[in-house]
């Protein structure tokens, strides 16, 4: 579709779709409806300016938040976009009926500095998905703080996704690194 936002000079990290040339809706991936300000969502985009080929409500599978700060604080009429591209919808996990993004994930994981790499594991059992998380602490830590450490992960996931989600700790080096896109999410056969 080419250039479709800008970023605000004064606001580095919100983005501005180009509306002269696009007609932009961010809605739920699921029921195509609306969002709210501040809610996650997919872009869709209409092009205004191509005239042999044109789109017509385009979904890009890019998930976007619509910014809550209205024009005026801006200092932009077009529409906001906060954080610029979270996700993308075709990467998301349907875990007992709550769509879990990989990015809202690593979100809550890469807060903790004693995180060297993690692990994701979808599974199912008894026509359930379950979620599991493992993380490589950084060496050393001692034993102790990484069963907390993991405890206070389970709890954010917990709170984050209103889902339990178990965490443990792989040994250090044991989890694989990536030089391109990483492959932390793996779906288990059962």
């Amino acid at each position: 579709v080419g250039p479709v936002t800008y970023e605000n000079p004064d606001r580095p990290g919100v983005l501005h779709v180009i509306e002269s040339h696009y007609l932009a809706e961010i809605v739920d991936p699921q029921t195509c409806r609306p969002v709210a300000p501040g809610e996650c969502g997919e872009l869709v985009l209409t092009t205004l300016g191509r005239v042999g080929a044109p789109l017509l409500r385009y979904r890009t599978g890019d998930l976007v938040r619509p910014s809550t700060s209205d024009a005026a604080k801006l200092g932009r009429p077009e529409l906001a976009i906060e954080g610029g591209i979270l996700g993308r919808t075709d990467d998301m996990a349907l875990v007992r009926g709550v769509n879990i993004y990989p990015g809202a994930v690593d979100q809550i994981v890469r807060r903790h500095d004693n995180v060297a790499e993690y692990r994701v594991e979808i599974s199912e059992r008894d026509g359930m998905t379950d979620l599991h998380v493992i993380i490589e602490p950084v060496a050393p830590i001692e034993n102790d703080a990484v069963e907390m450490l993991c405890e206070q992960l389970s709890d954010e996931l917990r709170d984050a996704f209103h889902l339990r989600v178990p965490v443990s700790s792989a040994k250090p080096n044991e989890l694989p690194r990536f030089e391109f896109k990483a492959r932390r999410w793996v779906r288990l056969d059962t």
